[in-house]
């Protein structure tokens, strides 16, 4: 099977707003739109207040609210921190809980980027000209599985079957069936809803759905297994079926049964989209005669045994396949995120290939920019007064933002202008950062690249420095053995 992945998510969930990642956590949540809203109601709800005093001291006639006694004491005072949270020493003392492993052995799990989103990452940073930290940037492709490609790589473990519709992973054909028949039809059968006559008969109780409180029906219909297995290969496919089954409850009001039976009047009948000339139509009614259609007309195109290594989108996977395949992914998706080293050193690979730089500075981190970064010496190569304004502003502004950067070297406005940076400053800087005279650390600001230290230099230094030249010319201390064969020399002869 080729590499390139079967349904490839929309551009637009590939897409990663680097400028808005790298805000503080604060200005990402003020500035949403949900957060705003609630902020919004929580306001409208707050009472007014604005014939009260400022002082809580003023308003003392009113009575004071009764506490609840606590727990221990009955004054009226809470209880304290460590009784509400219960006993800590019984959590440190308990053993770690082992994970389970996962269902699905025999595959190995690697993450790789999408690549237009790398083609996404590799374009905002030449246009913005911001260094940003090559580990973050792996985090941010592992917030969301379209983000991101799954390989998978087998080593002894069961065949995998793949629905090509949508791209989910199966260990039967039989289960790619069964969720090609609850998901996705539109592409094979059409669907018409038709109204009958209601269920007849006396029923004593209707099972309902624990998690979806969906009416199933009473369990001795004819229809009830396989109503309760399309539900759960529809919403609940996570969940094993056994332990769905479970949250199954009985429910015996006539208000209930009466409302399945007026659900149950209205049926659903499948049409096959192609049929050919001359015949008419087949109808489909139960979900047995719809996957025996589908397994004899179109399982064969529909449906492929996945080979040794392939490469899935991370949504159709992580979402849509099989309970064991998610399991298995998903474990894998938490391990990497505590430390992405293998998809960065994979988006690294990519970003390098779209012509960006990548290097290390700043206690080793690594770092990926539109120019590797190196130092102007102007004393060599002389430059223009506007590049050197910047330089020199830069070495006794450390740390600076673009912004107050331009700002600041623009030149004064007069009063009632508009004060839109200088062109020329704008150029400049721009110059600077593309040239990797000047880098532009993303949450860190401007910063003027220095000489580098020569080793050798460094090491002079090191051996001529007054302390350690007074340590070097002091004898060295006898050691232990030494000491020993020169007490055994001074020894008087017996």
């Amino acid at each position: 099977m080729s590499d390139e992945p079967n349904n490839p998510p929309a551009p637009a969930n590939l897409e990663i707003d680097l400028a808005l990642s790298f805000q503080p956590a604060w200005v990402k949540e003020t500035s949403s739109p949900e957060k705003l809203a609630r902020m919004a109601d929580r306001f409208e709800e707050r009472p007014d207040r604005s014939d009260r005093s400022r002082n809580p001291r003023d308003n003392r006639g009113g009575p004071r609210p009764q506490r609840a006694p606590g727990r221990n004491d009955g004054k009226g005072r809470p209880p304290r921190r460590d009784d509400r949270r219960g006993p800590r020493h019984d959590d440190r003392n308990a053993p770690p809980q082992p994970r389970p492993e996962p269902p699905l052995g025999g595959w190995t799990v690697n993450f790789l980027p999408e690549p237009r989103g790398v083609e996404g990452l590799a374009r905002q940073i030449k246009a913005s000209a911001i260094t940003y930290p090559l580990f973050d940037l792996a985090q941010l492709v592992l917030e969301k599985p379209e983000r991101f490609l799954v390989r998978l790589d087998r080593t002894g473990g069961p065949a995998l079957f793949q629905l090509v519709a949508d791209g989910s992973v199966w260990l039967s054909e039989r289960e790619a069936i069964s969720h090609a028949t609850t998901r996705g039809l539109e592409k094979f059968y059409r669907r018409e809803r038709v109204t009958g006559e209601p269920p007849k008969g006396s029923y004593l109780c209707v099972a309902v759905c624990g998690l979806s409180d969906t009416l199933l029906g009473p369990p001795n219909y004819h229809d009830y297994q396989d109503k309760v297995r399309k539900l759960h290969a529809a919403k609940f496919s996570r969940m094993p079926f056994e332990a769905y089954k479970s949250r199954i409850r009985m429910v015996r009001d006539e208000a209930s049964i009466e409302k399945w039976k007026q659900e149950h009047s209205t049926k659903d009948e499948y049409y096959p989209v192609e049929t050919p000339e001359g015949t008419d139509p087949v109808k489909l009614v139960t979900p047995a005669e719809l996957e025996r259609h589908f397994q004899e007309h179109h399982a064969a195109t529909a449906i492929i045994a996945l080979g040794d290594r392939v490469v899935l989108p991370g949504t159709a996977i992580v979402q849509s396949s099989a309970h064991a395949a998610q399991r298995l992914v998903r474990y894998a998706w938490e391990d990497l995120k505590r430390f992405p080293l293998s998809l960065a050193h994979t988006l690294g690979q990519g970003l390098g290939s779209k012509g960006l730089q990548i290097f290390k500075a700043h206690e080793n981190i690594t770092f990926v920019s539109v120019a590797r970064p190196h130092h102007l010496d102007r004393v060599a190569t002389p430059v223009s007064e506007g590049l050197g304004t910047i330089l020199e502003y830069l070495e006794n502004h450390p740390r600076i933002s673009r912004a107050d950067c331009r700002k600041a070297l623009s030149p004064v406005r007069p009063e009632g202008a508009e004060a839109t940076p200088d062109t020329a400053v704008v150029r400049d800087l721009s110059w600077l950062l593309h040239e990797g005279y000047v880098v532009d650390y993303a949450r860190r600001g401007l910063e003027v690249i220095g000489r580098a230290k020569n080793p050798a230099e460094t090491n002079k230094k090191r051996q001529h420095h007054p302390g350690r030249e007074t340590r070097a010319s002091s004898p060295p201390k006898p050691s232990n053995e030494s000491r020993r064969v020169e007490a055994e020399e001074s020894a008087p002869d017996s």
